[in-house]
């Protein structure tokens, strides 16, 4: 792409691209300008341009634009698609202002996969709100489950001597030990927003063969006590 149209497509995304990057002509600067110029166009409405003359927004926005030019980057150039403004409009916003990077990898995960021809279809703008309900706990809890399917939890009552029974510890898993939580006693309330997200299911009731499997989820005592 010649100079004058690269200055053209910054000048036509409000120079949001001219305020992020300091050398325009970088190939994968015009990536980003390709796959974002129009969702840059609508983002006019929320005065990202205005917003990003502050420099600590700008440099957190920055860090965000470049983290999902990094997973364009991923993509073949071939399969590289405009993002819809439906779609990438709200993410772009999102991303102005979470500093979460747990939480932003998921928006430029969406975002690159609106970005993909090949993965266009699992862009839908309902994850958008899923992800904004989630905290940067919840969201390493998903980042686990990409190389873990299920999560094995044990839960553990004490039966009285009149017949009833109390409930002394329910879903306990190891996640606060597999990953680094920053609030790991409130796994319970992270794992039923994540049920009522529609992201995992609590299949009560089942139980895997191995009966091994549950032996280092009930040797976690610290967190009955």
């Amino acid at each position: 792409m010649e100079k004058e149209n690269l200055l053209g497509l910054i000048k036509g995304v409000p120079y949001v691209l001219g305020l992020i990057y300091t050398d325009a002509a970088q190939p994968s600067v015009q990536a980003v300008g390709k796959a974002l110029g129009t969702v840059f166009e609508f983002s006019t409405s929320f005065l990202l341009p205005v917003k990003l003359l502050n420099e600590k927004f700008r440099l957190n926005f920055e860090k965000r634009i470049k983290e999902y030019e990094k997973k364009l980057e991923q993509i073949p150039e071939e399969k590289r698609v405009e993002v819809q403004p439906q779609i990438g409009t709200p993410i772009i916003e999102k991303l102005s202002y979470t500093t979460s990077d747990e939480i932003s990898d998921l928006f430029t995960t969406l975002l690159a996969n609106a970005s993909n021809a090949d993965m266009i279809n699992t862009a839908h703008p309902a994850f958008i709100n899923m992800i904004e309900r989630l905290s940067a706990d919840e969201a390493r809890i998903i980042s686990y489950l990409k190389y873990n399917i299920d999560i094995e939890y044990c839960n553990f009552i004490g039966y009285l001597n009149d017949g009833s029974f109390d409930r002394i510890k329910e879903h306990l898993t190891r996640i606060p030990n597999m990953t680094k939580l920053e609030y790991p006693e409130n796994i319970n309330a992270y794992l039923s927003n994540l049920i009522s997200l529609g992201i995992i299911q609590d299949h009560i009731g089942e139980y895997k063969m191995n009966e091994n499997i549950y032996k280092p989820v009930g040797g976690i005592k610290k967190l009955i006590n």
